[in-house]
């Protein structure tokens, strides 16, 4: 029953998990942003000295998004200043402590990252996770800038945040469509510009004017805040965002479900319906139902499948209640994140320690499975190689299960959650634990001598740990058990018959 549970969920299908589970993680192919390799020798200081291994890689990533929150509430809440008080210290202690605030942000945007690269727990969960962290941080941020420098106009304030939802929604269809282009040079160099615009260096900007407000308190950044600037700029990534939409590769049915979330949030309502209430709540509900869009696309495009039908249900319903589209979004992305964690086995807020155990794994049994169970106690993930059918030919006798067969009976254990085909048989490489992020190599306690080759290279890192076999079943055993089985019956059926095919003493 729990299998069948899992197997049918609302979010996913079991194959576009698998696509999720075993994406590659964005830490080791994207372009470290300015911000990063500026203080990189400083966040890796950090890593190693300050924050512990057990911490997660997301729970730093979380406490960047309530510091965002927190930043806005403050100042949201005590920043009430006047132009005859404004170099009055207490007056201004709240854009201090929202700096503060932006800067433990800012941190952890960066620190998770290089935290997850330095003890390799970089997971394909954790960029999505990251992904929705920035996207709603990046709302308050820029309600925190707004009410920094007193921006009442609710108009400015919604075609600002809007602006600000859609660099990110433009730079997620960008990089889709960069990934479609054929030649390379042209794919790189369009994947590298979307990253012009990211998250860091949009909160660095902020943080720079929060800063700039509180030393020099007359400054007003009235370009950003007054005329049609914020407008014009809104209408122009309204522009291009249809254009990107257009230029993806998926059936047109695909492509008009996104161009209808967009337009729904896009047509400003508070100028066409007079019963639209405009306030707060609306100016946020517009801007997470747009972080939520740019989240499932960027989801979907890794699961290869088209956005989910709830999205375009939670797009068009908040157009009529603001407080629907925000309890909405919310459930369904931790619904999302919830569902991805306990279907793929990776955890979001426990450090992943991945065990490696390999094998030939013919005609898998119970000692097997056990064996597996028992490897798992050293982590939480594990991730398990299967030999392919030539070198065991080469080490012992070809599999009477193919290569395939194995593979598959491997991955339908419960304690699996990655499998390796045609694993080496000579034992663990060193290429293998980077590329697979081994933190824990776990063997039969018949390799635990020092004259053993197939698992020098984990002894040698410390990481190889042993678990004992199950005696009284084995894949030899049940050969013999079968062959034994099948000449009983056939002798059986020759004496019934009169005739005999087992000779005597076979």
């Amino acid at each position: 029953m729990s299998t069948n549970l899992i197997d049918h969920s609302f979010f996913f299908t079991p194959l576009e998990r698998d696509r999720i589970a075993h994406a590659e993680t964005f830490v080791d192919t994207r372009p470290g942003s300015l911000v990063t390799v500026i203080f990189y020798p400083l966040w890796l200081a950090m890593s190693r000295h300050v924050v512990p291994e057990m911490v997660a890689p997301n729970a730093i990533t979380l406490v960047g998004l309530v510091s965002s929150m927190q930043s806005y509430q403050i100042i949201g809440d005590h920043y009430h200043v006047g132009k005859d008080n404004l170099g009055n210290f207490q007056d201004q202690s709240p854009i201090l402590l929202s700096c503060l605030l932006c800067i433990v942000s800012l941190v952890c945007g960066s620190l998770d990252g290089v935290h997850a690269k330095h003890f390799r727990s970089a997971t394909s969960l954790g960029d999505i996770f990251a992904r929705v962290c920035s996207s709603i941080s990046r709302i308050f941020f820029a309600l925190t800038l707004m009410e920094a420098f007193n921006v009442s106009d609710l108009h400015t304030e919604w075609y600002l945040l809007m602006a600000l939802q859609l660099v990110e929604f433009n730079t997620v269809l960008s990089r889709i469509n960069a990934d479609n282009l054929k030649r390379e040079k042209a794919k790189n160099l369009a994947y590298h510009l979307t990253y012009c615009f990211r998250d860091s260096e949009l909160s660095l900007l902020i943080l720079c004017a929060l800063i700039v407000r509180l030393v020099y308190p007359d400054t007003g950044f009235y370009l950003l805040f007054a005329s049609n600037f914020p407008m014009y700029t809104f209408l122009i990534l309204v522009v291009l965002s249809f254009l990107n939409v257009a230029l993806l590769k998926m059936k047109r049915k695909y492509k008009s479900g996104i161009a209808l979330c967009l337009l729904a949030r896009f047509v400003p309502l508070y100028k066409l319906l007079p019963l639209y209430h405009h306030s707060t709540l609306s100016v946020i509900s517009g801007a997470l139902v747009i972080a939520l869009l740019s989240i499932e696309v960027h989801v979907s495009n890794v699961a290869g499948r088209r956005v989910h039908a709830a999205v375009l249900f939670i797009c068009i319903g908040s157009v009529f209640n603001d407080l629907f589209s925000i309890v909405a979004s919310v459930l369904y992305i931790i619904g999302m994140l919830v569902d991805l964690s306990y279907s793929t086995r990776i955890p979001l807020f426990v450090p992943v320690k991945n065990v490696f155990c390999d094998g030939v794994f013919d005609l898998c049994h119970a000692g097997h499975k056990s064996f597996m169970q028992k490897a798992l106690r050293h982590g939480n993930r594990l991730i398990v190689g299967v030999c392919g059918d030539e070198d065991c030919e080469n080490y012992k006798r070809r599999p009477i299960m193919t290569t395939e067969e194995r593979v598959n009976e491997v991955q339908l254990c419960k304690f699996v959650s990655q499998v390796i085909a045609n694993s080496p048989v000579t034992g663990v490489t060193a290429e293998m634990i980077k590329r697979y992020n081994i933190h824990v190599v776990v063997c039969g306690t018949e390799y635990d001598r020092p004259d053993d080759t197939f698992y020098v290279i984990p002894r040698q890192l410390g990481i190889l740990r042993t678990a004992p076999r199950t005696e009284g079943i084995s894949t030899s055993v049940l050969i013999a058990r079968i062959r034994a089985a099948t000449d009983a019956d056939v002798a059986a059926k020759d004496k019934l018959s009169g005739t005999s095919v087992v000779k005597e003493g076979s």
